[in-house]
């Protein structure tokens, strides 16, 4: 087993107007291999980057020797509730890559990603600037393909703009992401051979398992790490 990755290292970064803070805060999970991918990962819409989700994801990936990064959204570093217009969102990715290029090393292969939300503005990201940004690939965990209760109202409509691997995490209990739904979405939205999609066996969208299921919570996240380093060391 390999040893558990250092504390992180809480950085400021300043974000560009309007928002409803300056800055933001981030951590910083630094690498000692030059070869090893960055990944930033953002938190979903109910939490923030210090929600033990997040950490665990940001550990798990530090241990395999990836360099990551969390941060929070301007809306959650306020300590407002309800997240921003995407636009702002989207901008606050834009300011957070930027910024973290050099504690993370700007020569390193860079995955942006996160969880829910957080996921699902880094691939808007990604679709309408990958090459601008240096983005190398998407990472999503738990994409919302639509609303709660909202089946119509798919959140595909940038899937066909995106041009770098893109990974989508997603358990088989998630009703925000139906499995069969997704993969036809896939299918018809996402340029050919760009996608790969993982189901995760019992799982909702919070990762939660039942114990008819046979397994546990902690047994998921370790399958999405897995994951998670099998598919960046293809990258």
């Amino acid at each position: 087993m390999a040893p558990p990755p250092p504390a992180p290292v809480e950085v400021t970064l300043p974000l560009t107007p309007p928002q409803v803070v300056e800055t933001t805060t981030a951590l910083v999970w630094p690498a000692d291999d030059p070869s090893a991918p960055a990944v930033i990962l953002a938190h979903g819409a109910g939490t923030d980057m210090r929600h033990r989700h997040m950490h665990r994801h940001a550990t798990d990936l530090a241990a395999a020797g990836a360099a990551v990064a969390l941060f929070n959204f301007a809306y959650t570093e306020s300590g407002r509730k309800r997240p921003d217009p995407a636009p702002r969102l989207e901008s606050a990715w834009r300011d957070v890559i930027v910024g973290l290029r050099p504690h993370l090393g700007g020569d390193r292969r860079l995955v942006v990603g996160g969880r829910s939300m957080g996921g699902r503005i880094a691939s808007m990201v990604a679709a309408a600037d990958a090459a601008e940004l240096g983005i190398a690939g998407v990472a999503c965990i738990a994409y919302p393909l639509h609303p709660p209760g909202k089946p119509d109202r798919l959140r595909v409509g940038h899937w066909p703009a995106l041009t770098v691997p893109t990974l989508l995490v997603c358990g088989s209990r998630d009703a925000m992401a139906p499995t069969e739904t997704l993969r036809e979405c896939v299918a018809t939205h996402m340029p050919q051979g760009i996608a790969t999609v993982h189901v995760l066996a019992g799982a909702d969208h919070s990762f939660r398992v039942r114990k008819a299921d046979g397994r546990t919570e902690d047994e998921v996240f370790a399958e999405t790490a897995e994951v998670l380093v099998d598919w960046l060391g293809k990258l």
